[in-house]
């Protein structure tokens, strides 16, 4: 025996350690005996008795009979050849564990494979763990191949590795059917309404995971190849029937909820047992079924489909419909092509609402005139409303509203005539529209439908013509509305056109500024006057009708022009005087003196009556220089049957050169001051005039 201390490293010092010890040679024989007797065997057995939580007992190996294995492992690996028993040990132990699967695992799960489904995947959840205890027990045993004779050979997996290896290739490989259609089945099972123990479910598909993952250049190849695939299969299969039975039976409505119902109830599985790598195979299996394979069917055929949905969002259904909408977003939102289809026929919804609208409007040959814009305000803040809550202003629904407007709303082209009027009603003062509504609500509205008209001319003439009215006679509610209203339009269509407007403003202020100092400067004159200079170009065009002033207007008239021209050098001033109002007192009687508000063509008519009592209407457009037909529209106004200012003769609708008018000596009228309103003769339409009058008085 050599007793030196050897100081060379590498195998040697093994012989050494060996010799040193005096230990005899291990045959294979004897070595393996030891090491089955005392530690295998034992060992296997400990685990057979694993209780029910899957703890193994706590019956501990004999330390020195631990010891007395590992040594005799490690010995039988460092003997001189032909001594070195590595290899045959490697083999013992893949032989070890083969035997134990056959003799105790596939006996038991054998016996219980025609047995309920449960009662076989509670064995087969069982021989896993069992399986797990048993590898990694002798993987501990067998350590040392793994440090030197396994990284030293070809070809050869560790000692953990293989052990799964051969309880894939012993048992696993055996019972993978039986064990799927198992879970398969209580999954179906759970999905008709029957409780499952969602633990045991979840721990027997772990075993198609775990296993892979155990085993290198697998992982999850046994879980997508044995499990997944079938999974997925079942669950097409099942909802395929499912859904056309329910389809059959239910309303659009409630088939929805019952969509959302197992939409949820898959995702609540997936949550609870199985693996996350299914998730979008199960789920878009789930939806496939259910919602995109039946979407035309549902929402377009069914008449509980969506076009009945989007009628109930007015009315005492309202929230239930809403509700619904949501749910079609929340489901449809994951399905490939889901929300593009929904959003064309919430298109085509609108578009009919919006049509049914302007050929009732046609129809009614405008009766009402702000009506057709207040149905399609209305309908334009009922689905905007939908667009931002239920459909989470999701921009494939947003692009649909802007083109179901786009289509109807070019149809006709007096719809952006009649949206200027209403903007204009809008805006002016003592307007019923502006008095009964969320007036920045529906500026919003108004400028959404603007945005939608794609021949914006006719809206921009218009409006512009009737902001110059409303501030050339103080008409309009309030300023900050106005400039609120032009900065609205500036987002929608740009500074080019609305900076037109805004030169407008500009206009009005700078001559208020003006009026202050030819006041300071005039003080003399008995006639209040009120100019606006209007800059050429920024205001509507209008062609100036020269009129013929009594001398007191035109002095204070020619004044003004004189201060404007001293102050701005080079310019022109002309009068308009068809833009104006004034506000005229007139004495009827001797108890009768009121102040009338009306247009400085109606002023010019009742100044002459300064002069003489009665004057033909020939006589009065000699004498003003009015245009005829404007003449026609004063006369008119002030001497309709609801106004009454003055008397005309013969008491007719129409007018001739030779018909005479007069202040009207018994005219009463409870009010100190009347406003005189300017009828429409062009129209043609004198029973519309007669409306017009009674909502004034």
């Amino acid at each position: 025996m050599i007793t030196k201390k050897s100081k060379k490293k590498g195998s040697k010092k093994g012989t050494k350690k060996d010799d040193k010890k005096g230990a005899k040679t291990i045959s294979l024989k004897e070595g393996w005996e030891r090491i089955n007797k005392v530690g295998i065997l034992p060992f296997f057995e400990r685990v057979e008795n694993m209780d029910n939580e899957g703890e193994l007992q706590k019956i501990s190996i004999d330390k020195q009979q631990y010891i007395e294995v590992y040594d005799t492992i490690f010995t039988m690996c460092i003997q001189r050849e032909p001594n070195n028993h590595s290899g045959q040990l490697y083999q013992r132990h893949s032989e070890a564990l083969t035997k134990q699967f056959k003799e105790k695992f596939i006996p038991i799960l054998q016996s219980v494979k025609n047995e309920q489904g449960v009662v076989f995947l509670k064995e087969w959840e069982k021989r896993w763990r069992c399986n797990k205890w048993d590898v990694q027990g002798m993987t501990r045993m067998f350590m040392y191949l793994d440090r030197f004779h396994v990284p030293n050979s070809e070809d050869l997996l560790n000692t953990s590795e293989q052990g799964y290896t051969l309880y894939r290739q012993n048992v696993f490989e055996q019972f993978k059917e039986t064990a799927r259609g198992a879970v398969l089945s209580c999954i179906q099972r759970e999905r008709d309404g029957e409780e499952q123990d969602r633990d045991l479910l979840r721990d027997s598909i772990l075993v198609y995971v775990e296993l892979g993952n155990k085993l290198k250049k697998v992982e999850l190849q046994i879980y997508k190849e044995d499990f997944h695939k079938a999974l997925v299969a079942q669950t097409k299969q099942y909802y395929k029937q499912k859904s056309r039975f329910w389809l059959d039976q239910q309303t659009c409505p409630e088939y929805l909820i019952q969509a959302e119902k197992c939409v949820q109830d898959e995702e609540g599985r997936l949550a609870s047992y199985i693996d996350k790598y299914s998730n979008d195979g199960l789920m878009t299996a789930t939806r496939d079924e259910i919602l995109k394979n039946h979407q035309d069917e549902l929402l377009l055929t069914k008449k509980s489909g969506i076009d009945s949905i989007l009628e109930r969002t007015v009315g005492t259904e309202a929230q239930a419909s809403r509700e619904d909408l949501s749910r079609i977003y929340r489901l449809y939102t994951p399905v490939p092509e889901g929300n593009p289809k929904v959003a064309e026929a919430i298109k085509a919804h609108v578009c009919k609402l919006g049509m049914g609208f302007i050929e009732a409007s046609k129809a009614a040959k405008d009766a009402d005139a702000h009506k057709l814009i207040t149905q399609l305000i209305d309908l334009h803040d009922r689905f905007l409303k939908i667009v931002k809550v239920q459909f989470q202003e999701e921009a494939v629904y947003h692009k649909a509203l802007k083109e179901a407007f786009e289509t109807f709303i070019n149809k006709e082209y007096y719809v952006s005539a009649l949206l200027a009027r209403y903007a204009n009603d809008l805006l002016k003062k003592g307007s019923k529209l502006s008095s009964s509504t969320n007036l920045e609500n529906t500026m919003d509205h108004v400028v959404m439908l603007y945005g939608y008209i794609r021949d914006k001319d006719i809206f921009e003439r218009d409006y512009q013509m009737y902001l110059a009215s409303r501030l050339l006679q103080n008409l309009s509610e309030s300023e900050q509305s106005e400039r609120s209203m032009i900065g609205k339009l500036k987002n929608e269509a740009g500074y080019h056109w609305t900076s037109k407007l805004e030169d407008m403003f500009k206009d009005i202020q700078r001559s208020k500024e003006l009026m202050d100092g030819f006041k300071q400067k005039h003080t003399d004159f008995h006639t209040e006057l009120n100019v606006s200079v209007c800059t050429t170009g920024a205001w509507p065009e209008a062609s100036i009708q020269p009129v013929k002033v009594p001398s007191d207007i035109g002095m204070v008239s020619e004044a003004f022009k004189t201060y404007y021209l001293s102050r701005f050098s080079g310019r022109k001033l002309r009068y308009q005087m068809n833009k104006g109002k004034a506000d005229v007192q007139v004495q009827f009687n001797a108890k009768c003196k009121k102040i009338l508000t009306c247009s400085t063509y109606q002023m010019l008519v009742l100044l002459l009556f300064n002069n003489k009592t009665t004057w033909t209407f020939k006589e009065m457009q000699d004498a003003t220089g009015i245009p005829k037909e404007d003449l026609q529209v004063a006369a008119l106004s002030m001497a309709h049957p609801k106004v009454k200012v003055m008397r005309k003769a013969p008491n007719t609708k129409d007018i001739g050169d030779d018909h005479k008018f007069q202040i009207n000596p018994k005219y009463t009228n409870p009010r100190a001051k009347i406003p005189i309103p300017t009828l429409n003769i062009k129209s043609n339409k004198p029973e519309q005039d007669d409306k017009n009058m009674e909502a004034i008085y």
